[in-house]
């Protein structure tokens, strides 16, 4: 058996400028005038170094209500369609449960991967969803995916996993998953993760037929 795990934000769905929009608005409620240095500093990490790191720029901030102020945005965000699937998620996802068994496997909080991949049609097709706040190591660390893999009963070397950042692709790599990447923008330049990806694709089109092919031969392709 194989199976495939997939991330979540700017994977699957275009999610990115409503967390920056969310992120902004709560700082500036808290006194601090949210930057493109402050964005930068967040990107690829955890849920716990994000929320620290922006309680730390607003006085009476804690990280624990700076994680609920942003996921409360988010999940707003989402009710009024700030953010929704990427084109071609909904048939990655779709061609991915045909084949095997399907993960999720995401840095963010899981109130908001839940409430996200249920709204976007994802949810009844997932056998397994990882968290930020399953795995007290997260990426780049290899546990999330380890996490998933064992969940679903498949080795890791039996899974593909289908990302678009350095530390979701290292991450997946560390755990012995074949990789998949639609890098995003930062990703498409750095030449040394995108040698950890046997695979890459422009977009979620193009992953859904390369998966198709893995898991036909997944020891092969």
């Amino acid at each position: 058996m194989t199976a495939t795990v997939f991330d979540l934000d700017e994977t699957l769905v275009g999610s990115a400028p409503a967390w920056n929009r969310v992120i902004e608005g709560v700082a500036g409620r808290h006194g601090h005038r949210w930057s493109p240095r402050d964005w930068a500093a967040i990107q690829g990490t955890g849920t716990r170094h994000w929320t620290g790191y922006l309680a730390g720029r607003c006085p009476g901030l804690t990280a624990e209500s700076a994680l609920t102020e942003c996921v409360d945005g988010m999940l707003d965000e989402l009710g009024r369609g700030g953010f929704g699937p990427l084109p071609g998620a909904a048939d990655a996802v779709a061609a991915a449960a045909e084949l095997g068994p399907v993960g999720l496997v995401s840095a963010s909080p899981r109130r908001y991967v839940e409430a996200t991949a249920e709204a976007c049609g994802f949810a009844s097709r997932l056998a397994t969803v990882v968290t930020g706040d399953d795995v007290t190591h997260g990426k780049p660390a290899p546990d999330p995916y380890l996490l998933a893999a064992r969940n679903l009963g498949v080795p890791p070397a039996r899974c593909l996993a289908i990302e678009d950042s350095g530390s979701g692709i290292r991450s997946a790599h560390a755990a012995g998953m074949t990789v998949l990447a639609i890098p995003n923008e930062a990703t498409a330049s750095d030449v040394e993760v995108l040698k950890l990806a046997r695979y890459q694709a422009a977009d979620a089109h193009i992953a859904a037929k390369i998966l198709r092919t893995w898991h036909s031969a997944p020891g092969e392709a």
